[in-house]
C-alpha cells in the first residue's frame, strides 16, 4: 500500500453518483485521489499508459470493494481500469472518452498522469523535448477538449501541476516549462468553461505539489547530494518538518471535487507544507 493510504475509512458520501476521471491512477498521487474519490462514493475512471499497470487499478477496485463491503445500505463505487498511452495523445482522448461513454456523462476531471523527465541545459535533446510537451501538455489539452461534450453543470477540473514550476531544478528547465504552462492554462480553462451552456458554475484549478513520498520519489539515487536535496526539503516546510504524503494531496484534491470549492476557480494551490509560497 502506498504511504500515507494505510487507513483509508468510508467518508462522507457527497460523491454519490459522480464520474471521475483519475489519470495516472495506478500507482502514487493518482491511485491516492482515485482511493479517496472512491471513499466520498463517486465511481472511477483510472487510467494507466501500459497494460501491465491494470492490474494495480485492479487491486484499487478490489480495496474499495473490501472498504465498502461492511458498509450498511452504501452502494459500491465502480472502478474501471483504463489503458491510455500518454505519448500517444490520440489514442489517449479515445480511450477514455469510450470509458466516459459507458456512463454518458462526467463530473470530475483529476489530470495527473505526467512524463517526468531531466535534462542538464546543454543536454536537452529534440526527444526530451517532444515527450515532455506531448504528455504534458498536448495531451491535457485535447483530453479536455475531447471531454467537452460529457462534463456537466457544476463540474471539477484539477490539474496535478508542481512546485517545479515556480522553483526550478536547474535540470528540469522543460519540465518546469510544463508546469507552468499546465498553470497558464488552468487560469484559460477557468474563464472559458465555468459559464460554458451545458457546463456552468463549472471550476478549474490547478495544485503544486511539492516532493511526495511514493514509489517514484523512493527510487531516487541515495546519493549526497540527493539526500541533502530532501533533508532541505523538510527543513523548508513550514508546517512540518517532513515530505508530503499522498493523503495530504488527495484530500486537498478531494475538496476541489467538492460542492464546497464552488468559490474557487482559476487557482494554484500549493501543496507542499509551504516550501514554495506564491507571491
Amino acid at each position: 500500500m502506498e504511504h500515507g493510504l494505510a487507513n483509508v475509512k468510508i467518508s462522507e458520501q457527497d460523491l454519490v453518483g459522480k464520474v471521475a476521471i483519475v489519470t495516472g491512477a495506478s500507482r502514487g498521487i493518482g491511485r491516492a485521489i482515485a482511493i479517496h474519490l472512491a471513499s466520498r462514493g463517486a465511481n472511477i475512471i483510472g487510467t494507466c499508459s501500459a497494460p501491465s499497470s491494470v492490474c494495480k487499478i485492479e487491486d484499487l477496485k478490489a480495496e474499495i470493494d473490501s472498504l465498502y463491503r461492511n458498509a450498511n445500505k452504501l452502494s459500491v463505487p465502480q472502478i474501471k481500469g483504463v489503458v491510455a498511452p500518454l505519448l500517444e495523445p490520440r489514442e489517449y482522448c479515445t480511450a477514455i472518452v469510450n470509458a466516459v461513454k459507458e456512463y454518458g456523462s462526467l463530473n470530475i476531471l483529476v489530470q495527473n498522469a505526467a512524463v517526468v523527465e531531466v535534462a542538464s541545459v546543454g543536454m536537452i535533446t529534440q526527444d526530451h523535448i517532444d515527450r515532455l510537451l506531448t504528455a504534458n501538455i498536448e495531451a491535457p489539452v485535447f483530453l479536455v477538449q475531447a471531454l467537452l461534450p460529457y462534463f456537466q453543470t457544476e463540474s471539477r477540473i484539477i490539474n496535478i501541476s508542481s512546485e517545479g514550476g515556480r522553483d526550478p531544478s536547474p535540470v528540469a528547465l522543460v519540465y518546469s516549462g510544463c508546469k507552468s504552462a499546465i498553470e497558464s492554462m488552468t487560469r484559460v480553462w477557468a474563464d472559458a468553461l465555468g459559464t460554458r451552456p451545458g457546463m456552468e458554475r463549472t471550476t478549474v484549478n490547478s495544485v503544486a505539489v511539492g516532493i511526495t513520498q511514493t514509489e517514484l520519489a523512493s527510487q531516487m539515487p541515495d546519493t549526497p547530494e540527493i539526500r541533502q536535496f530532501l533533508k532541505t526539503k523538510k527543513t523548508a516546510c513550514s508546517v512540518e518538518k517532513r515530505l508530503g504524503r499522498v493523503d495530504d494531496i488527495a484530500e486537498i484534491v478531494g475538496f476541489l471535487s467538492s460542492e464546497k470549492s464552488r468559490w474557487v476557480s482559476g487557482s494554484v494551490i500549493c501543496a507542499n507544507g509551504g516550501t514554495v509560497k506564491i507571491l
